[in-house]
């Protein structure tokens, strides 16, 4: 799994596959995985005689090192010669470009009209032919497609930027119809330190965003300095502007609406107490068809904190409530409670205790057995888990292995060895511990045998649910916005596969329902923002199923 971009090493099941015809106009936003078919020495063979002809032929020629791209991309699966015969002298792509129209294609299951398609939408923007880009799109990998200019002669840093937000300028076309979309232009500033500025033109909802980041030289991520979405009416005039900027929390923003009348309205706002040194964190805003998100976490200087949670439906219906407390008596003796049910947690040289109070149950944590690494980092973020959480540590995870602070973006956890590598964080220790509640289903639990591979993202009604709020927001935001939760929302090319996004809404949704992302991982912000705002019904379905799991926890141990 992912806390920040790193990947653990996971063997991959299966095989390639051949890509399959789809129907045209199915579902759309079903997510889709890069399914290509290696092809035989003989085929190879035969397409490599037929490029040599092309190649020899009028016009554009390729050298040696070009024709080895080709060869190999083809070997994969990737591309064939009729998309170079097409695209050889109509444009500046390389091989790497041309692969993407290709599947998209297929993908598509569309004919060389779709060629045709991508040469009106090239020659209807300036210098089209000259673009070196072709993107299918991660978010809707069958709807939407991007032509672009990328600077020539990037550094290794802009190739890191560029991973996270592209550098140059891009027009991005709707697939069917060819129509515009957005334009987009990405320029990094030539100071220190570096920032990168996107502005772009959302012509589908009638948006201009202007977004600006700093690159954290340290975690080498684009950390958001601010970013305001303008809303325009028919005329071109401003509706209303959405302004986030960091709050006087590190790692929490702000956001604000400021309407054209001048009214405002405060969606998130997170404070420090001068005098006391409380922390505050105020969140009420609404997603695409109206759900209500309200939020509020205060914690003070010791680490005594507070978390009220609620989410409720257009029509008031309560999708899910949450209070919790943390109550640090001492050192060793911490209290903590959850919608009323209360835990007592102490914690000595070799062990930490954690006791129900509610249900009269014990359970303990041995350092000797379930560490290695950090040890000193372990206990230190273990102190500040819930009890709820700390009896799921034992059920779901077999060792913690500690890591140093600055290692925490770093974090991961292994459905393979159960085990999860993390820093002193609370914030990325809860993400990590919801994989392994979602992986848990080999536990031995009478109820949940004979159940898919995971236990919350392979379900049918979980995933229906954030398929139909992941097609809203996309729907109604830019790619530029649609950036901050790519790591939730990706639906090609994730790390994770078909439902890689999900499987991270849920260890995430473990996370946002129980603390907030600090400063140790300021650039995840940005991401914990947009996924409370947006994917409400689907945070609240997830901790609805991890509630009936511990339902059956106690029918289990009391009977029914």
């Amino acid at each position: 799994m992912e806390i920040g971009g790193i990947k653990i090493n996971l063997p991959k099941i299966g095989t390639n596959k051949a890509p399959q015809k789809q129907e045209k106009y199915a579902d759309l936003n079903e997510p889709i995985q890069d399914t290509f078919q290696k092809r035989s020495d003989d085929d190879v063979q035969n397409a490599m005689s037929e490029f040599s002809q092309i190649n020899n032929g009028k016009g554009k020629t390729y050298d040696f090192a070009e024709t080895c791209q080709f060869k190999y991309l083809y070997k994969q699966g990737a591309i064939d010669v009729d998309v170079v015969k097409h695209f050889k002298d109509g444009s500046d792509f390389d091989f790497y470009n041309m692969a993407p129209i290709y599947q998209m294609k297929n993908e598509r299951a569309d004919g060389p009209e779709f060629y045709d398609r991508v040469f009106k939408a090239m020659d209807s923007i300036p210098n089209g032919r000259k673009a070196t880009r072709f993107i299918q799109n991660k978010f809707e990998p069958l709807k939407e497609f991007t032509i672009g200019f990328e600077p020539e002669n990037l550094s290794n840093l802009d190739e890191t930027i560029n991973a996270q937000t592209p550098l140059g300028k891009y027009y991005k076309f709707d697939a069917d119809n060819g129509r515009l979309l957005e334009e987009t232009v990405s320029e990094k500033s030539g100071h220190f330190p570096v920032q990168v500025k996107t502005q772009t033109k959302d012509y589908k909802n009638n948006r201009e965003i202007e977004k600006v980041q700093n690159y954290d030289t340290k975690t080498k991520f684009l950390v958001t300095e601010k970013q305001v979405v303008t809303t325009k009416d028919k005329d071109g005039k401003m509706v209303k502007q959405e302004i986030i900027t960091p709050s006087e929390i590190k790692g929490m923003y702000d956001v604000e609406v400021v309407y054209a009348n001048g009214k405002k309205e405060q969606l998130a706002k997170a404070t420090v107490d001068k005098k006391t040194g409380i922390k505050s964190i105020k969140k009420d805003m609404k997603s695409e068809d109206g759900t209500r998100t309200q939020f509020l976490y205060e914690d003070d200087p010791k680490g005594n904190r507070i978390i009220d949670y609620k989410i409720t439906d257009a029509n008031g219906k309560v999708l899910m409530g949450r209070s919790q407390s943390f109550e640090v008596v001492d050192d060793n003796h911490f209290i903590s409670s959850q919608n009323g049910y209360k835990y007592d947690i102490t914690v000595d040289d070799k062990k930490m205790t954690v006791k129900d109070l509610h249900h009269e149950t014990e359970t303990e944590i041995n350092f000797n057995k379930k560490f290695k690494g950090k040890k000193e980092e372990i206990v230190n973020v273990l102190k500040k888990v819930p009890g709820e959480e700390l009896f799921e540590v034992v059920e779901s995870v077999k060792k913690l292995k500690g890591k140093d602070k600055d290692e925490v973006l770093a974090s991961g956890y292994s459905p393979l060895t159960k085990n999860i590598s993390v820093g002193d964080d609370l914030m990325v220790f809860l993400h990590e511990l919801g994989h392994a509640k979602d992986f848990q289903v080999k536990n031995g639990r009478k109820y949940l045998q004979n159940t898919a591979h995971a236990l919350y993202s392979d379900n049918k009604d979980i995933q229906k649910t954030y398929i139909e709020e992941r097609e809203k927001f996309n729907a109604t935001h830019s790619d530029p916005e649609r950036e901050h939760i790519s790591y939730f929302t990706q639906a090609k090319g994730h790390y994770g596969g078909k439902w890689g996004g999900l499987g991270e809404v849920v260890a995430e949704t473990n996370a946002i329902t129980n603390t907030y992302s600090d400063g140790q991982i300021e650039a995840l912000g940005t991401r914990m923002q947009y996924l409370q705002q947006h994917f409400p019904k689907t945070i609240s379905m997830i901790k609805d199923h991890m509630n009936w799991k511990d339902d059956l926890n106690a029918i289990e141990y009391y009977g029914t």
